[in-house]
């Protein structure tokens, strides 16, 4: 229980009748009186206050929530208490987390029910507990506050950035593929798989006439094709020191987990099989080929617990790893940092052995710090050394870059926040040339 402020206002209320009083004594009665009506008033309220009983919360949260995105949580109050209480509310969450607003506040009449809403925000992958809620009840024209904690044990899972996924899911089934770049890879005629038959048309060249159904219906009837599938895109995902650096307050891995989980989703629309492996100094997690949409779950269960550690990754593992577990032809997309070609050379090495038997692609992401300290002109503020730096450092991997794309290793380097579309748009690009 705690005063609250219109009970320390009536109490400094009394202080002026009082300094009166010494200037027209039967004022003091008067104060008197008041003293005591407000120390009436002040037992009477207090023993008024709701108790814990008298509040009921509940705590509504989605099964799983995506990184980086707020997501709705709804608190059900219902007051059980005889007076009308102003409640308020706020949650003590993990470091991880934070909440828009902080705080939460509405009335509520004798024995009324509500909902207060706010935005929970995670910075990171993994499961979190929720626990206590810290309430204050404040009664209508009351003098004292009633403060306490309500435990609501709970746990929230924070997954990979599901957002692009579920729109590009709608996307799709309001017609609107074209703008993911899907429906390019769905037209028929592209490809080289048969689909179906159909009838000549003008401009059809001879080579797609299909003479046995033509001798058959006693018309010219051509073949369709579409784009192979069934098959294999493997994600190589280095969760060594290499990722472990952040870009706005999101991890450079996340980056990479998010761009992963798109490309999954797109691979197994597509038909093809995807499989996923990240390593450091050893395998941290490992699922194998799976082809249907339905499996995207267990790629997000995959990913949502992969942390960065702060070692050396084993390249060489982690490229027998993935020879041992690939022997049929796949796009091998291995998501990193590249730093030069001295620190690359293991990636340079096995991923150059790859592109004898396999489609390899270095995924890695451009630094926009460094890009922005390189670009900035020399009679600009800052510090001439810094420049010279990021200079140093760009011309470093660039020089890594064309030793990998020199053993024929494809690279794809793009802004953090770009890197989903530019993943998804090469990987059409990739299909859609055959590469495969």
């Amino acid at each position: 229980m705690l005063p609250s402020s219109r009970w320390i206002v009536m109490v400094m209320l009394a202080a002026p009748i009082f300094l009166a009083a010494a200037i027209f004594p039967p004022l003091a009665a008067v104060g008197a009186i008041y003293v005591l009506l407000l120390g009436v008033y002040s037992v009477v309220d207090a023993l008024l206050l709701p108790r814990r009983h008298d509040i009921d919360i509940r705590r509504v949260v989605p099964g799983r929530i995506s990184l980086s995105v707020p997501t709705q949580i709804v608190l059900e109050v219902h007051n059980r208490s005889r007076r009308r209480l102003r409640i308020e509310l706020a949650e003590y969450l993990p470091d991880d987390m934070t909440a828009r607003p902080d705080r939460l506040g509405g009335l509520f009449d004798a024995g009324a029910r509500g909902r207060l809403v706010y935005r929970l925000t995670a910075t990171k992958r993994g499961r979190y507990p929720l626990g206590r809620i810290d309430v204050r009840a404040i009664p209508a024209l009351g003098l004292f506050v009633r403060q306490l904690a309500i435990d609501l044990p709970c746990d929230v899972r924070v997954y990979p950035n599901l957002e692009g996924v579920r729109r590009c899911e709608l996307m799709i089934r309001r017609g609107l593929m074209h703008e993911m770049g899907l429906a390019r890879m769905r037209q028929v005629g592209q490809g080289s798989q048969f689909e179906s038959l159909r009838a000549y048309a003008a401009g059809d060249g001879l080579g797609r006439v299909d003479w046995k159904a033509t001798a058959k219906r006693s018309r010219l009837v051509v073949r369709n094709y579409q784009p192979e599938r069934e098959q294999n895109v493997v994600v190589a995902l280095d969760v060594g020191r290499a990722t472990a650096g952040e870009f706005d307050g999101i991890s450079r891995l996340d980056h990479f987990v998010n761009a992963a989980m798109m490309l999954a989703y797109v691979t197994l629309r597509q038909g093809d099989w995807f499989s996923l492996v990240a390593f450091s100094d050893r395998i941290e997690s490992y699922l194998p080929r799976v082809r249907h949409p339905g499996s995207l779950e267990r790629v997000a269960e995959a990913l949502y617990r992969v942390e960065p550690r702060l070692v050396e990754s084993d390249y060489a593992m982690a490229c027998r790893f993935l020879g041992l577990k690939n022997r049929k032809r796949g796009l091998i997309c291995l998501m990193t940092d590249v730093i030069d070609r001295t620190a690359n050379a293991d990636v340079i090495a096995y991923m150059g052995r790859f592109a004898r038997r396999h489609l390899p692609m270095i995924v890695t992401l451009k630094d926009p710090g460094v890009h922005a300290e390189a670009n900035r002109p020399l009679s600009a503020e800052g510090d001439p050394y810094a420049k010279a730096v990021a200079l140093d450092v760009l011309a470093a991997r660039g020089e890594a870059l064309r030793a990998m794309r020199h053993s024929g290793v494809g690279i794809l380097e793009a802004e953090p926040g770009h890197l989903s579309p530019d993943l998804i748009h090469r990987y059409i690009l990739i299909k859609s040339t055959r590469r495969l």
